[in-house]
């Protein structure tokens, strides 16, 4: 209901959702649960955050286990 209401409202609003990843934190073609704006275009910016080293490696292996889990689908 709160993504739907940010879309049909043109609320640029920071909610996590599913984008597709092309360079933001250093991923490519991987779709993850990410800050981004929503408006009524849907996804139009993921908000980068700086992560710790840390968070980067987790998030990191874990779009590594999406691609891999994408590539056992196929």
């Amino acid at each position: 209901a709160r993504i739907t209401k940010a879309i049909l409202g043109n609320e640029y609003s920071v909610l996590t959702v599913s984008a597709l990843l092309q360079g933001e934190y250093g991923e490519h073609g991987v779709f993850i649960g990410i800050p981004c704006v929503v408006n009524r275009m849907g996804v139009s910016q993921i908000v980068e955050l700086t992560l710790s080293p840390e968070e980067k490696e987790r998030l990191h292996l874990s779009c590594e286990t999406l691609n891999q889990t994408y590539r056992d689908l196929a």
